[in-house]
Formats: C-alpha cells, sequence, structure tokens
C-alpha cells in the first residue's frame, strides 16, 4: 500500500537543523505540508498568479522584501491575500532572518497562515529545506519481502509465504551480506528517482525463520549484519517450479516498477539441491555488471548468431 506523509508546521518549528521560529499565527501551526516542493513567490507578489504553486511552502528572501518594500501597501495585501488564497499554502516563512512587512503580516494572518523565519540566507534555507522536505515526504510503501545488501547491491527478495525468502537471507548473512529487513520492507522514493529500502522499526534487526523463531540479527551475528537503510537495485522473486519454459540464456531483461521506479527483476525457481543464496550473489554480481554496460547473455548470443550468418553464407561443397 501505498501512502504520502506530511507534517505540520508546529512539528517543523522543530527540526534545530531549519533554525525556525514562529513571528505570527500560533494559531494555525496545525496546518499540514503534504508537497516536497518549495517556492519563492516572486511575480505572485504582482498579482500574477499563473503557475503559482498554491500547496507550496512559500519563502520570502531579500529579493521579495526589496519588492513588497517599493509595492503600494494595499495592492500588495490584496495580492498576498488573494496568492494565500488560491490554495492551501501551509506557511510562509522569511528568510535571512526579515520581518514581514504589517500589509504581509495581515494578509497572512487574514488567511490562516503562519508566517515563520530562519537567519539562513534563501539559497542556503531552500536547499536545507529541500533536502529536509525529501526525506520527510516522499512517497512511500510497504512490501512483504527481505532486503538485503549482497556484494553492495541492495537486493529485494520476494515470493510467496513459505517459500525459504527468510531461510536464504540467513543463508547470506552467513556468507558475510548485511540484513536491512525481514518480512516488511519499508520503501520510499527519493528525488533522484531510485529507491531506498528500511526497516520498520519494530520489526528492525529482527528475523521470522520457521522452526527457530524470532532471531536477533546482531546478537548471532555481530552488529554488522545488519544495515538501517540501502538502496535497492534489483529484485529477485522466488517462484515454485512451473511447466512454462525458462529463458536459459537470461537474453529478456525483465523490471518490476515500484512508485514509478523501474528495477530489475530476476525470477529463480526454488527446487531441491540449489543453492539460492549463492545464485543471488552471482545475480548481483552479473547486475553490477550489466550497469556497466556488460551482457554476458546477450553477446553470447549474438556471437551464435554472427556464426549462424557467417555458416549460411558458405558454399555447398556437396554441389
Amino acid at each position: 500500500m501505498e501512502f504520502t506523509k506530511s507534517i505540520t508546521v508546529a512539528e517543523l518549528l522543530q527540526v534545530k537543523r531549519l533554525n525556525l521560529e514562529l513571528v505570527c499565527g500560533k494559531r494555525y501551526i496545525h496546518r499540514e505540508i503534504t508537497l516536497g516542493s518549495v517556492n519563492r513567490p516572486g511575480l505572485a507578489l504582482g498579482g500574477h498568479l499563473d503557475n503559482f504553486r498554491t500547496h507550496s511552502v512559500q519563502v520570502f528572501g531579500r529579493g521579495e522584501q526589496a519588492f513588497c518594500q517599493k509595492e503600494n501597501k494595499s495592492r500588495l495585501r490584496a495580492n498576498v491575500t488573494k496568492m494565500l488564497e488560491e490554495g492551501q499554502v501551509p506557511c510562509v516563512i522569511m528568510s535571512a532572518d526579515l520581518d514581514p512587512l504589517p500589509a504581509v503580516r495581515k494578509a497572512c494572518l487574514s488567511a490562516d497562515v503562519p508566517v515563520l523565519k530562519t537567519p539562513m540566507e534563501s539559497t542556503a534555507f531552500v536547499a536545507e529545506f529541500s533536502r529536509f522536505l525529501d526525506e520527510k515526504l516522499a512517497p512511500v510503501t510497504h512490501m512483504h519481502g527481505v532486503l538485503v545488501d549482497v556484494n553492495g547491491m541492495g537486493v529485494l527478495i520476494r515470493g510467496e509465504s513459505g517459500i525459504g525468502k527468510s531461510e536464504c537471507a540467513l543463508e547470506l548473512i552467513k556468507r558475510g551480506h548485511i540484513l536491512v529487513a525481514d518480512d516488511v520492507v519499508e520503501i520510499q522514493k527519493s528525488r533522484g528517482r531510485y529507491l531506498l529500502g528500511s526497516c520498520p522499526t519494530m520489526l528492525k534487526h529482527y528475523m521470522e525463520v520457521r522452526g527457530l523463531g524470532i532471531l536477533d540479527v546482531p546478537l548471532l551475528f555481530g552488529v554488522g549484519s545488519t544495515l538501517d537503510e540501502t538502496k535497492i537495485d534489483m529484485e529477485v522473486v522466488l517462484t515454485f517450479p512451473s511447466d512454462k519454459p525458462l529463458d536459459r540464456l537470461g537474453v529478456e531483461q525483465k523490471t518490476t516498477n515500484i512508485l514509478g521506479v523501474e528495477i530489475p527483476s530476476l525470477g529463480l525457481p526454488v527446487t531441491p539441491g540449489r543453492n539460492l543464496a549463492v545464485l543471488i550473489e552471482v545475480a548481483s554480481l552479473n547486475q553490477r555488471l550489466k550497469s556497466q554496460g556488460i551482457f554476458s547473455a546477450q553477446e553470447f548470443s549474438q556471437r551464435i548468431l554472427d556464426k549462424m550468418k557467417k555458416g549460411a553464407g558458405k558454399p555447398d561443397a556437396t554441389r
């Protein structure tokens, strides 16, 4: 299930790295921030609201303050009021320790929008604030599976219940790889369009293996056997044997879509005698080669095709 996080203005005031303080509008600090984008109002202060980001936090810097000081007070208040009432602006933040002009303050209060300020300059604040919002508000989903860091690559192991995902992960941990999450994997999409996997707090560092029960992985294998989070680079789906033909060469590159991000996906049939942990190790190494432009299966297939073409071009010696 996918969901989007939110944060209130009151919670924002508790974030030390942003160094924010409330200027006015204490009654309205319950307003929620749901978008990870930050907006500098610019033209909106002059009444031009085309493409105005109506649901974003509005940051007033030295440039906006200079414009407001030169603008007619009544016109400024009308423009700011219209700007704030256009959508659901969570709050207005003054950078560089600037104080809002009376017209701006009155417009914000009339629209039930709190005003905050920070001593940070606009550029530095917007960059830091954007990073914070990206961490807090990025789309999140939870998936049933196991996430292991194998050879520095995050491998999401999925499959039907009871197929042996946790047993496979346990063998990988024994071979020196690192557990991130067992049973439930929390996946967040980063602004750089990659997936970051972690474990819900209640399940962190624990595994459940049929017949053994709940295992504390750091106590059994050492503190280096777990990670809080890792980038998800590929998916491995464990499947029961079927009559469907398999891609023996591995030429076909399948993908899966999670939160709008495509990642490579590999299906591994589970049969007696197969060492799945070793296969996943090799799969991660092979995927790393593919990401570097080395696709062994395609190269092998091309060699065969080239050989067949050469053979077809030779004259028939029996004629």
